[in-house]
């Protein structure tokens, strides 16, 4: 796994983006524009020309520079733009589906959002057929058979063949994707957990949720963050600032504008000492304090630190 680094460019307001390895070895020289974090072996970059291609582990071009925009490969499929529209490509630089989207998502579970016109979306096959038509003003991901679909500003669940699995009463930005069987959803102004048939788990009463994993949410009372465990019981009370999800067993969380690590009990596992603390991806999370930013391995030893005002290239989101 390698991750991305700014090195701001002599004389500029812009930086050059390069590649360290999880000991912070410079394993890909700053050259490019832009560029994304790895997955599946590859990761997209732009040239100073405004074009994008991807490169290997080796920096070696593996699919030459003619794309406009940055996509991340998800089951073997990119997408990506090409003369202002978006397909999708395939590990070998062809195209597996052409270009005629607005907008598209990543694959998951062998569907993907995409639109035509950027209005309604519906989900989008390996053959670039709409398995299911576009008539929702915002879908998300399919995780566990299901995929949140708001249609006249509520959310609800879509299953695999466009059937209405969980009916449309959802409010709110956003419906979460199912982790651990259970999904956030928010009702009147206040969020809770649903199950997969669109039962109430845990009753909407909190102002804000993240997603369960390794068995725990982080959930938001009284403007701090605590922790729900897969019973619905507050394992730990709302007393951090901010709180990020599980990942073996430490999660970011924040309090007095310093972040460090906790563990699902509370307990502070790693000290807080940064301003910012992002989730691990890989070996590796982004950390920054002032106006430097690097990446902290498990331990909590700093392997990378940029230089004063470089530009990261944030994690990639998980809801």
């Amino acid at each position: 796994m390698l991750y991305p680094i700014s090195v701001p460019k002599p004389n500029s307001a812009e930086d050059w983006i390069g590649y360290i390895d999880y000991s912070g070895r410079v394993v890909i020289e700053p050259a490019y524009q832009a560029g994304t974090y790895f997955s599946e072996g590859l990761a997209a970059v732009c040239r100073d020309d405004g074009l994008s291609g991807f490169i290997d582990a080796e920096g070696a071009v593996r699919i030459p520079f003619g794309y406009q925009g940055l996509g991340t490969f998800q089951e073997g499929l990119c997408p990506i733009g090409q003369d202002y529209r978006v397909g999708y490509l395939n590990r070998s630089g062809d195209w597996q589906i052409e270009p005629r989207f607005a907008v598209a998502g990543q694959f998951s579970e062998g569907l993907a959002p995409a639109s035509l016109d950027g209005s309604l979306f519906g989900y989008v096959d390996r053959t670039g057929i709409f398995a299911i038509k576009p008539r929702f003003e915002q879908v998300g991901f399919f995780c566990s058979g299901l995929g949140a679909a708001n249609q006249d500003g509520k959310w609800g669940y879509l299953g695999r063949d466009g059937s209405v699995a969980i009916p449309f009463q959802f409010e709110g930005p956003r419906a979460q994707v199912f982790t651990n069987g259970r999904a956030g959803v928010s009702v009147g102004g206040r969020w809770g957990f649903i199950d997969a048939i669109g039962s109430w788990l845990v009753m909407p009463q909190y102002e804000d949720v993240g997603s369960f994993s390794e068995g725990f949410a982080p959930v938001r009372h009284a403007g701090k963050w605590g922790v729900l465990d897969a019973s619905g019981r507050v394992r730990v009370a709302p007393v951090f600032d901010e709180l990020r999800g599980f990942d073996e067993g430490l999660a970011a969380a924040s309090v007095d504008g310093r972040a460090g690590l906790v563990s699902p009990e509370g307990e502070w596992i790693l000290e807080p000492r940064f301003h910012e603390l992002c989730r691990f991806v890989g070996d590796l999370a982004m950390v920054r304090n002032g106006d430097t930013y690097g990446y902290m391995s498990r331990s909590g030893r700093v392997v990378w630190m940029s230089e004063p005002h470089a530009m990261p290239q944030w994690p990639p989101f998980q809801g």
